[in-house]
């Protein structure tokens, strides 16, 4: 039961990531709460000896890339989308 309550916490996760990523430039930071929440979790397991970075190395490593990467792939999109808004109001 825990691995399923854990895997729909983690769908939910995701997707709001993904949706925060792709707002307007204007609002940059939405994609930020993800990341922000990910890395005040992961300091405080380091801080209360849960996590040991030699060890968990691959468990802290690529899910933060993961985050950032969609982060900047979903700023550069909304980046994108807005620009061609401006050219085709312009012509």
């Amino acid at each position: 039961m825990h691995t399923v309550i854990t895997f729909i916490i983690a769908i939910i996760v995701i997707v709001f990531h993904y949706w925060a990523c792709r707002r307007r430039p204007k609002y940059w930071y939405v994609g930020g709460i993800i990341p922000v929440l990910w890395f005040g979790l992961n300091t405080i397991l380091f801080l209360n000896g849960k996590i040991h970075f030699h060890e968990d190395w691959k468990m802290l490593v690529f899910p933060t890339a993961i985050i950032l990467l969609m982060w900047i792939e979903g700023y550069q999109a909304s980046k994108k989308k807005e620009i061609e808004k401006m050219k085709a109001k312009d012509i």
